[in-house]
């Protein structure tokens, strides 16, 4: 055997295994770029929850009881699972809404409210945003106004109907005398 036929079978070996890494990564390339697009959108679909959760908190923190308000704090355990910092402070204004009502407790749940959405601002990069910033909101006395007359309308309401049963339990009372 000469140099030369040395030479092409080393041509030949370098061949096949160019060929052969062509084919495996021809056939593994698609599927290794859809595992990181989907990973890819994964997390774009998280930092998206996170952020329409913080904004819709965010939005309502100046009414705490509101429905979207609680609805939205009922998910933080899930869209923010991978931050400990946002679930330490939510868990602080957690067990602090369970404690019994005292004087300043209204405040201590709006320091603990404004204290949880400053760590999930801080964790979504909103850096600049300041605690006193998130203190601040705008609920218009109109809309005070409204809740204060809805609620004066429940409770004439419900002395209306709780006046309306006992005078048909008297009715009734009645009739069954006669």
């Amino acid at each position: 055997m000469t140099t030369k036929d040395y030479f092409e079978i080393a041509y030949w070996i370098v061949s096949v295994l160019i060929l052969s890494a062509t084919v495996f990564y021809i056939y593994y390339a698609p599927i290794k770029a859809v595992k990181v697009g989907r990973q890819l959108n994964d997390e774009q679909n998280k930092d998206t929850s996170k952020r329409q959760l913080f904004l819709t908190l965010f939005a309502y923190r100046g009414s705490p009881v509101h429905y979207e308000f609680v609805n939205s704090l009922n998910k933080i355990d899930i869209v923010f699972q991978d931050e400990k910092p946002v679930l330490d402070a939510w868990h602080k204004y957690y067990d602090a809404l369970h404690q019994e009502e005292t004087p300043l407790i209204h405040q201590t749940w709006e320091l603990l409210r404004v204290e949880m959405l400053s760590q999930m601002a801080i964790s979504l990069g909103y850096k600049e945003l300041k605690q006193v910033d998130i203190m601040k909101n705008y609920y218009p006395i109109g809309h005070k106004n409204v809740e204060q007359e809805d609620f004066d309308f429940r409770q004439s309401a419900k002395r209306y109907f709780d006046i309306g049963h006992h005078l048909y339990s008297i009715l009734i009372q009645k009739q069954n005398e006669s």
